[in-house]
Formats: structure tokens, C-alpha cells, sequence
């Protein structure tokens, strides 16, 4: 007579259950879950922030003078918005709900200096994308050291994203750069 899968393993029915509702949280897990979930919510209504300010600069960014930037901003915008997916894909292998509701992102990406912005120029833009970008990359930092290794899977997603952000930060500053030496 062949035996289950559960009775050759010795798993008992209480650790499968216990498996199931913990998902990714093993015992070596040593952040706090929910305080995690928050700070993701947060950097990710920060993400969501900027891809719209992006997207709007992109629909702005019409110019002779600098027919790269439109593409640039668009860029960026994709790859905000790919920031946002990644949290809230972790946000849920930790047992959270990523936040949809826009006034709730509104008011997490505001508490941390993160507003929506319209420049008049696009030498204005690219300032207001700049500052945005530097924000985050402190709050990013913030997390990463906070998080230290009681948690290493978030803290890798949170240095692909920082590292993606500090680019974004040196392509705006080297545009500033670019276009004060005319």
C-alpha cells in the first residue's frame, strides 16, 4: 500500500495549514511583516506619483530644443511604473494588499515629500523629476538599512529599484548640466 506525500514527509495537517496562511514568512523571516507591507505602500504610491508626473511632463516635453527629453520622460515613466509592479508583488507575498485608492497613494507619496509637479519649462521639469528622484532614493535608503537582513528578498528588490533611481537622478542632473554650460 503506497503512502501520501504528507504521511513520507511527516508533515502534519496543522504546518501545511500553517504554511499555506504564512506564505513566504518562514522563522528565518525576522522583519515585521505588516510594518514592511506599510513601507512598500508607501514607496510604491511614491513610484505611482512619479510615473504620473512623467507621464504628464512627457505630453509637456515638445520642443526643438531637446527632442530627446519627451523619450526620456516616457522612459522613466515606464520604468516607474515597473517599480510600482515589483512592490506590489512582494507587497503581496507578504500577506498586504497593495493600496489602489488614489487618494490614499496621494496623501502615502505626499507624507514623504512626494507631490505631483507641473513646470512652465522643460528646465523646470527635469528639476521637479530630479528633486522626485532624490526623494526617493533617500526613502529607498532608509528602508534598505532599516530592513538590514531581517528581510533579504525585499531588501534586493529595494536595491534594483534605488539603483534604477540613482540613474534617473544622474540622467536629469547631467541634463541640468548639459544645458546650464549653453
Amino acid at each position: 500500500m503506497e503512502r501520501s506525500l504528507m504521511e513520507q514527509s511527516g508533515v502534519t495537517d496543522e504546518q501545511i495549514r500553517n504554511a499555506i496562511d504564512q506564505g513566504a514568512i518562514t522563522k528565518q523571516y525576522l522583519a515585521q511583516p505588516e510594518h514592511v507591507v506599510s513601507s512598500l505602500n508607501r514607496l510604491r504610491s511614491t513610484e505611482i506619483t512619479s510615473y504620473l508626473q512623467y507621464k504628464q511632463h512627457g505630453y509637456m516635453a515638445v520642443s526643438l530644443l531637446s527632442p530627446g527629453l519627451k523619450a526620456e520622460f516616457e522612459s522613466h515613466a515606464e520604468q516607474e511604473l515597473s517599480h510600482a509592479d515589483r512592490l506590489a508583488t512582494r507587497i503581496q507575498q507578504l500577506g498586504g494588499v497593495p493600496i489602489f485608492d488614489l487618494q490614499e497613494l496621494a496623501g502615502k507619496a505626499a507624507a514623504i515629500g512626494v507631490h505631483p509637479e507641473q513646470g512652465t519649462t522643460l528646465a523646470e521639469m527635469v528639476v521637479e523629476n530630479l528633486l522626485l528622484e532624490r526623494r526617493q532614493v533617500e526613502a529607498y535608503t532608509a528602508l534598505i538599512r532599516e530592513l538590514g537582513d531581517k528581510d533579504l528578498i525585499t531588501r534586493e528588490i529595494l536595491l534594483e529599484i534605488l539603483a534604477e533611481t540613482e540613474i534617473h537622478a544622474s540622467e536629469l542632473a547631467d541634463f541640468l548640466k548639459r544645458t546650464s554650460d549653453k
